[in-house]
Parts: C-alpha cells; structure tokens; sequence
C-alpha cells in the first residue's frame, strides 16, 4: 500500500522547495554541471574548472535529497518511512565524503578524489530530478503498477553509475592509478555500501 507525505513531511518538503526556488540560479548551474559531465571527459573537466557550478551542484544536491527521500518512499523502493531514508541518504553521504578525504591522504592525490566525488554529486543532480516524475506519477495516479516507477528509477540509477563509472575512470586512470585499482575501489567502497543501504531501506529495517 503506498502512503502519500503526511502533513509534517509535506510541511518539510514545502520548506525545502522554497530554498530551492530562492536557489533558482544554482540549481540551473547544477543541473548543467550534471549534463556536462554525461556530455563528455572534457566538459566533466571544464565543470570541475568551475568553483561557482561545483558549489551550486553541493548546495543544491543537499536541497534534493529529501524529494529523491519521497520519491523512494511514494513508489515503495524505501520502506524505511521518508525521515529515515532521508538520514539513509545523508549517511551515505557522509560516508562517501569521509572515503575521499582517507583515501585522498593515503594516496597523497587529494585532487584526484576531490573530482572524482564533484563529479558522483554532479551526475545525481539530474538523476535526482529526472527520479522525480516517479513520484509525481504515484502522486496523479496511485494505481500506478510498481514495474512502471520502479523501472523508471533503476533506469535513471543505471545510466547515472554508467556514466559515473566511465567520467571516473578517466580521472583516476589520468592520475596514476591502474585500472585493477578503479574496479577495487567501485566494488569494495563504493558498490558494496550503497547495496547494503538499498537492502536496508527496501526490507524497512
């Protein structure tokens, strides 16, 4: 059964569209800063050249979590209830940030780690939004077939970790690292956290 927001939740989410639209300018920067990384390597390398977009892209990416939240929640991918997926998500987060900066020191290739996560919050951006209209769609039609919204997320989830995956590669490969390391990190650090959050928030526990 799908519940739609209550009234603290919308109450929450009203606040969090009026920061969003009072941050019209960044959210437009972000969202291209997103298009330009699944553009091409070079237009990934001219956004990570850009410190207002990379910014804008942080700002705004905050600012949309809690509608991917509801978006998870209203078509049933995340039945954890909307509060905790929303701390899911920010965990993982977290975690990421906290993998870059180890990882960045270990390695003595700050820069390199630093990109590599502008770019994973760049290509969300656009994943976030376009995630959206999974939840506008239960919102107008609640009969909606689970097949329908739930494809419609994984295939927006896919083709952002496709184009993570290859933007990535460039920038660790242009950096020193070898191949066998970049399939390392994807499965150890990245993959195998965000299975284990997706696990927790489908199960509801």
């Amino acid at each position: 059964m799908r519940i739609l927001p209550d009234p603290y939740i919308l109450a929450f989410l009203l606040a969090d569209a009026v920061a969003l639209l009072l941050c019209y300018n960044r959210l437009q920067a972000a969202f291209q800063g997103g298009l330009a990384c699944i553009r091409s390597a070079h237009s990934t390398h001219e956004m990570l050249g850009n410190n207002y977009v990379c910014a804008s892209i942080r700002i705004i990416l905050l600012l949309l979590l809690p509608f991917y939240a509801l978006a998870l929640s209203m078509t049933g991918l995340s039945r954890a209830g909307f509060f905790w997926t929303v701390a899911a998500l920010l965990g993982l987060l977290l975690y990421r940030k906290l993998v870059f900066l180890l990882l960045g020191w270990l390695t003595a290739r700050k820069g390199a780690f630093r990109s590599l996560e502008r770019t994973g919050w760049a290509i969300a951006v656009p994943g976030m939004l376009f995630s959206l209209l999974a939840a506008l769609a239960v919102w107008f039609v609640p009969s909606l077939p689970y097949v329908l919204t739930w494809g419609w997320i994984a295939l927006v989830t896919l083709v952002g970790v496709v184009f993570y995956v290859l933007r990535g590669n460039s920038i660790i490969l242009s950096t020193g690292f070898s191949v066998f390391f970049w399939v390392l990190y994807l499965c150890t650090l990245e993959f195998l956290p965000i299975c284990v959050v997706v696990n927790r928030l489908i199960n509801g526990n």
